[in-house]
């Protein structure tokens, strides 16, 4: 998902409450690291999250091929060896 930018009022506003100090302090400094506003950088990731829970969505509804001899814990077990190899 791309997310366009626009200035002229197209886009939806969002405001956060009761958002906790050390939260706000942690966005602030990693926005400020990233050289964003924190505006900007609260977008950034909650568009990463929408991302991720669109990818759990498609992994729930996905139907495994059948008869391929490769089981759950095969796969699982050949991902994290590659991750552990990189």
């Amino acid at each position: 998902m791309q997310t366009l930018w626009c200035h002229n009022g197209t886009m939806r506003r969002m405001n956060l409450r009761d958002v906790p100090d050390d939260v706000y302090a942690v966005l602030a400094q990693a926005a400020e690291q990233n050289r964003q506003s924190l505006s900007a950088y609260v977008v950034e990731r909650l568009s990463e999250v929408v991302q991720v829970l669109g990818v759990a969505d498609y992994v729930d509804s996905y139907a495994p091929p059948r008869r391929t001899g490769v089981s759950l814990e095969d796969a699982v077990n050949a991902v994290r060896e590659v991750r552990e190899a990189s």
